[in-house]
C-alpha cells in the first residue's frame, strides 16, 4: 500500500505536533505553573541537582542512588543548567510529552494510515485513563512511553529490514528509562532479527552491528550506574520491595492484590482494554503481551501493591503496545479488523473523554498538596528546626530539593544502609520487625527529628514504633498532614 505521507507531509506533521505541544506547554505553565504533583518527581529534581554540583550534603551518596531512571535524570541535569529548580522538572516533563506525542504520530505514519486515523490515534493517545497526569506528573513515566512509541513505529510495517540504526538504539536505551522495558527491548531486538532472516538478510555482520548499535545506546547509562552504584540495576524496586514487605505475604494474597490493581488499571482506561484482542495480529503487540506477562508477573511475585502506586503509573508504559496494535489494525488487509479497530478507537475516546475534566481535577488536587503540605513541610524544617538537625523522612523528595538539613532516608532509597536494615528485620519477619529496623537505622544515624505523612505513619506506626523502643518523640508540628517530631534518644 503507497503511504501518503510524503517527506514533506511527515516533516509538516511532526511540526505542526511539536509546535502543539509547545502551545500547550505556553498555557499549562500560566494557569498551572511549574508545581509537580507526586514527591517522587522532587527526587529526581534533586539526584539531578546533585549530578551536576558532584556532592550531595543531605545524603552523603553519590547521585544515582534512588535514582530509578538514569535517561530521566540526566535529562532533568542538562535541562536544570538552563532552567533551574522546579521548573526544571516542569519542562523535563513537556520535552517527555513531546517525545510521546511525535512516537504516536510515528505509529500512523509508519503503518501508512490517513491522516485522519493518525489524529484519531494521537487524541486517544492524550485522552486515555490518566494519561495527563501521567505526562505531566514529573517522573520518568512519558518519556519512556514516547521512547516505546518510537521503537514500535520502527519494528512495524517492514521497518526491521530498513538500515535504520535508530531502532536497535533504543532497544538498547529503554531498560535504563524503566528497567521494566528491558523485556520489550530484548523482544524487539529478536523480532527484527527473526524479520531480517525472513528477507534472506541476517548475517553475521548485520547481527554484530545491530548488537553494537544496542550497547552504543545503554552504554552511557550503563557507564553512569556503575560509575554511582557499583551495579547496572538501579536499587530502587529493591529497596522499596524490601520496605513495604509485600512479596513474603502468602501467594494467594499476593495474587489477589496483584489482580486488583490490574483490574483497576484497566477500568481507569476503559474500552482501550478491549484492544487486546487485536494485539495477536501485530508484532508489536505479541511484545506487550509478553512484556504485559512479565511485568504483572514480577510485580506480583515480589511487589504487588506497586502495580497500584502512583495511579497505576507502571502499568502505564504497556499503553504504546495498545496504541501500536490499533494503528497495526487500522493498516490490516481485512476490511472487518479495520472496522473493529476504528470502532474500538472511537468508543475508548469517547468514553474517556467524558472523565477528562473530573481526572485533570483529581490532577490539580495532587498540585494543590505538594503546594500546601510537601513545601509547607519543607519550609518548616528549613525555618524551624536547628542548622544541625538531622532529619529521618519517609517521603524524601520535596525536602531533599527544597531543604537544606540533613536526611536519613527511613525507606532506603538515597540511604542505603536502611535496604541492609529491611532486609534483615522487615522483609524477614514480612513487616512486623519493620519498626525494629527503623529503630536500628535511627540508632546508627542519630536523626533529632522525624518527618512523616500521617497515613504512612497510621500504617506504619512509625511513631510509635521508635516510642516502644524508648525513644521520646515529641510533635512539633502536629496539625498537619506531614507531622514533624523531635526525637532524644533512648538512654
Amino acid at each position: 500500500m503507497r503511504s501518503p505521507w510524503s517527506v514533506a507531509a511527515r516533516r509538516v506533521a511532526y511540526g505542526f505536533a511539536l509546535a502543539a505541544v509547545a502551545a500547550v506547554a505556553v498555557v499549562h505553565y500560566r494557569v498551572e505553573g511549574t508545581a509537580l504533583p507526586v514527591d517522587d518527581a522532587y527526587i529526581t529534581l534533586h539526584n539531578a541537582e546533585v549530578l551536576r554540583r558532584g556532592f550531595d550534603a543531605q545524603f552523603g551518596v553519590a547521585a544515582m542512588v534512588g535514582a530509578t531512571s538514569a535517561v530521566h535524570t540526566v535529562l532533568i541535569a542538562i535541562v536544570g543548567a538552563v532552567v533551574p529548580g522546579e521548573a526544571a522538572g516542569w519542562l523535563g516533563a513537556w520535552i517527555g510529552i513531546g517525545v510521546y506525542v511525535t512516537g504516536v504520530l510515528s505509529l500512523g505514519i509508519r503503518h501508512r494510515l490517513g491522516r485522519a486515523d493518525a489524529a484519531l490515534l494521537m487524541v486517544l493517545g492524550l485522552v486515555v485513563g490518566e494519561v495527563p497526569h501521567q505526562l505531566t506528573n514529573g517522573l520518568e513515566t512519558g518519556l519512556a512511553m514516547g521512547a516505546l512509541a518510537w521503537v514500535l513505529a520502527l519494528t512495524e510495517p517492514d521497518a526491521s529490514v530498513s538500515v535504520s540504526a535508530m531502532q536497535p538504539c533504543l532497544c538498547g536505551l529503554l531498560p535504563f528509562l524503566r528497567p521494566e522495558l528491558s523485556v520489550a527491548s530484548a523482544a524487539l531486538l529478536a523480532t527484527r532479527w527473526l524479520r531480517l532472516r525472513r528477507a534472506g538478510l541476517l548475517d553475521g555482520r548485520r547481527a554484530l552491528t545491530d548488537l553494537g548499535l544496542a550497547t552504543l545506546g545503554a552504554a552511557p547509562w550503563a557507564l553512569l550506574n556503575l560509575a554511582q552504584l557499583g551495579a547496572l540495576v538501579p536499587s530502587t524496586i529493591a529497596a522499596k520491595r524490601l520496605f513495604f514487605a509485600e512479596g513474603c505475604l502468602p501467594q494467594p494474597l499476593r495474587l489477589e492484590w496483584a489482580r486488583l490493581h490490574v483490574v483497576g488499571f484497566l477500568e481507569r482506561i476503559g474500552y482501550l482494554s478491549r484492544s487486546v484482542v487485536l494485539w495477536p495480529l501485530a508484532t508489536a503487540g505479541r511484545v506487550g503481551l509478553v512484556t504485559a506477562a512479565a511485568l504483572v508477573f514480577a510485580y506480583a511475585t515480589q511487589f504487588p501493591g506497586a502495580l497500584g502506586h502512583y495511579e497505576y503509573r507502571y502499568q502505564y508504559v504497556l499503553l504504546p503496545f495498545a496504541l501500536a496494535a490499533l494503528a497495526s489494525a487500522r493498516a490490516h488487509p481485512a476490511r472487518w479488523i479495520r472496522g473493529v479497530a476504528l470502532a474500538l478507537t472511537l468508543v475508548a475516546i469517547d468514553t474517556n473523554a467524558w472523565h477528562l475534566g473530573e481526572r485533570w481535577r483529581e490532577h490539580r488536587l495532587r498540585v494543590a498538596f505538594t503546594r500546601a503540605e510537601l513545601r509547607g513541610v519543607a519550609t518548616f524544617v528549613r525555618t524551624a528546626l536547628p542548622l544541625d538537625a538531622r532529619v529521618l523522612v519517609h517521603d524524601v523528595g520535596y525536602i531533599a530539593f527544597a531543604g537544606e538539613r540533613a536526611l536519613v532516608d527511613i525507606v532506603g532509597l538515597k540511604t542505603p544502609r536502611a535496604v541492609a536494615l529491611h532486609r534483615r528485620f522487615t522483609w524477614a519477619s514480612c513487616g512486623p520487625a519493620r519498626a525494629e529496623a527503623v529503630h536500628r537505622l535511627a540508632l546508627a544515624t542519630r536523626p533529632t527529628h522525624l518527618v512523616v505523612l500521617d497515613t504512612w505513619d497510621s500504617i506504619f506506626r512509625i511513631a510509635d514504633g521508635l516510642r516502644a523502643r524508648g525513644w521520646r518523640v515529641d510533635p512539633v508540628r502536629p496539625t498537619h498532614r506531614y507531622l514533624v517530631f523531635a526525637l532524644t534518644p533512648p538512654p
